[in-house]
Order: C-alpha cells, then structure tokens, then sequence
C-alpha cells in the first residue's frame, strides 16, 4: 500500500504546476479525499491502512498532513507537498523525479545542437536547439518530441541536420534510405496530399519543425530537394516550347505526353494555339477528352503540384482556363486551390454546387467531338 499511496501522490504532483515545470516554489496541496481515490483506498480497510502509510511518509520528511480543524488533529484534510521534497518522494518511489526527466530531455536538445550543420543553417540550428532546451526544462510544449527522453527523440533530432544539409533533388524513397535506412521512413513522419505532393502549408511533422528551425525559408521536404513523385505534367493537346533554340511541337501526338518541371522551366518560350486550357481532375475522364483530338489544351490534375502550377504560369494569359471535377466537396476544393495558387481566373465545366454531389465519370463517354465535349441540359 506504501507504493500506491506514495504513486498516487507522484501521479498528483505530476498535474501539479511545480510538477509539471518546476518553475514555483509554491507547495503542493492535494485534498486526502482526492490523494485516496486516486490511490483506489477511500474506504474501509483501505483507507485506514493508506492514512498509516501517509503518516511514515510524514515521518520520512516527505510531506505534512494537515488536519481537518487544528483543534482536531486526528482527522486529516489535505497533504502538503513542498517541491523541495520532490527528490525525497521519488528517490523512495526508486524512480527519476520529474525535474530529472526534464533535464534529461533537455539534455538530448543539447547533443543535437553539438551536431554538424551547413554553414547557411547552423546558427538557426543552434538556436532552435535552444530555445526547445528551454522548453523542455520549463515544461512547456516541445511538441512533436515526447516529453520523455525517448529513443524517437533522438532519432528524429539525428534527422533534422541531415536534412539541413542535403544536397539536390531525389526522390523520397530514395532519400529515405540514405537517411534513414529505410524507404519509407521518411513518408512516415510527413504529412502527404491527396494528390501525392507534400503540402505546402507546414502540415507534415518535419516540413513544421523545418520552418521553426530556418524561420519559414523551408517549409517542405520539396524545399530541400526531397520529393515524392517526379514533377511533371500529364497533358495533351497543341503546345510547342523552345529550348536550347530547338522548336519541339507536341501538337502533333495523338496521344497524351508527360512533361517535365525541369523542361517547362528550361524553355525559353511556351505556346499554344488553343483557345483554352481545360485541367480536368480524374485521369480517366482525361484520356477520354483527349481522344477526341479537340485541340483544346488539355491537363490532368487534382490538387496541383508545382509542374502543374509551373506551366500554367507559363500559358499566355489570353487563353480561357476551365476546372473539370467532381461535384462535391473536394472537387470545388481542388477548384478553389487552382484559383488561388495559380492566380487564374479557372471556370467550372459541368460543376454546380446545390446539387448531388456525382464523380465527373457518371457523365459517361463524351457526347460531342467539340467543346464542352458533353450536352448541356
């Protein structure tokens, strides 16, 4: 029983403000009815043996027990826990205190900053560092790390500087064995839009404490180079680009092509002779677009990743830009996203809000070899 009342009483300091961040002298006070339910002894044989095992506690210096009525001293009210008797209470308990835990947390903050970071990094990373030793010693939030001096603590505070320090453009796999030793390490720790690409708005674990370390100049693994697909564009339709003052004309493929960030960005000219460009959310529905050779310019694409947003940059800003998508929830938050990141002024084809939501498929097959391709009701 020595040992439950004395956990429980550990368990209360815990939540406690001095348990928690040892920055207040204040004792601790804690109801006996409280300290007894928590010890599961509030009654009967229970209880009496609990109240002799807080009176040895008392006698080992621990805690005072104060009376319900000074007059009474028999009957106790509450326990008296002074922060000053914290080492007494879990040196009994045989368990670090929670002041120890702290610090030996803090102390893994201190290792990593010890830790090889690039020139242009290293006193943010230093810094960083810091400021969560402080944190952690005060008991504030140090979130995502455990509070406790964990291995995954020190994993993922091995992680960050190599990150700071990558070099290039590979592929997250890739990069997720050179790191971590496994291909999947690194996907498991950030968060993945639906569409494949690593968001860009501090939603995954590192791309957050990536930002808190260099000040928002990296948000994303994409911004060190890490990606998870290779950047590029599924399109079809009349697009010529100029590069190295080689003139390559794509209108002349039937079928649909892929392509790449790197090119879109290497022409030194993009253009088109069609009318409008038409992103069309669902693959599916794509291919059946393109195979009517519309000479419409066509895009696939949900959300967009940075091909996507790359080449409609480079579009001339005369053509008509149309969202094709699914007419329910995400569908107009694929069409919102498009507006926004891509500064265009994208319409909705066969996309109306108030109605039930259906997927762009249920259409069927297009209808007319001409724009908008379906009839109109």
């Amino acid at each position: 029983m020595s040992s439950q009342v004395a956990n429980a009483l550990a368990r209360l300091y815990e939540r406690s403000q001095s348990g928690k961040t040892g920055i207040t002298s204040r004792d601790v006070l804690i109801p006996i009815e409280k300290l007894l339910t928590e010890a599961g002894a509030s009654e009967g044989e229970a209880r009496e043996m609990a109240e002799r095992q807080l009176g040895h506690l008392q006698a080992l210096g621990i805690l005072k027990l104060e009376p319900v009525d000074k007059r009474d001293r028999s009957r106790i009210g509450r326990i008296r826990l002074s922060p000053k008797n914290e080492p007494q209470l879990y040196s009994h308990l045989n368990k670090p205190s929670p002041s120890l835990l702290r610090a030996a947390v803090a102390n893994q903050f201190v290792k990593a900053a010890q830790t090889y970071v690039s020139d242009r990094w290293q006193r943010a990373w230093g810094t960083w560092c810091d400021r969560m030793r402080e944190a952690a010693m005060q008991g504030l939030s140090i979130s995502p790390f455990d509070r406790l001096p964990s291995v995954e603590n020190e994993e993922l505070l091995g992680l960050l500087p190599k990150l700071l320090n990558w070099q290039g453009e590979s592929l997250v796999r890739f990069a997720s064995c050179v790191l971590c030793g496994e291909s999947k390490g690194l996907e498991n720790l950030s968060q993945i839009d639906r569409d494949g690409e690593f968001s860009g708005k501090l939603r995954g674990t590192l791309g957050r404490l990536l930002a808190a370390i260099t000040s928002g100049a990296i948000q994303t693994l994409d911004d060190v180079g890490i990606i998870p697909n290779p950047r590029f564009v599924l399109m079809h339709g009349p697009l010529k680009l100029q590069i190295d003052n080689q003139h390559l004309d794509f209108g002349i493929l039937h079928g649909p092509f892929r392509l790449s960030q790197v090119d879109i960005e290497r022409a030194a000219q993009i253009t088109t002779s069609a009318v409008r460009c038409l992103t069309i959310e669902n693959e599916a529905s794509f291919h059946e677009i393109a195979k009517l050779q519309s000479g419409e310019l066509l895009v696939q694409t949900s959300y967009p990743g940075s091909g996507t947003l790359a080449l409609i940059e480079r579009l001339p800003s005369t053509l008509e830009f149309w969202h094709f998508g699914d007419s329910d929830n995400a569908g107009f938050d694929i069409l919102r996203v498009l507006r926004e990141r891509s500064g265009r002024d994208f319409r909705p084809l066969f996309m109306e809000r108030g109605r039930q939501p259906f997927e762009q498929e249920s259409l069927g097959c297009p209808t007319r070899t001409t724009w908008p391709f379906y009839q109109s009701e």
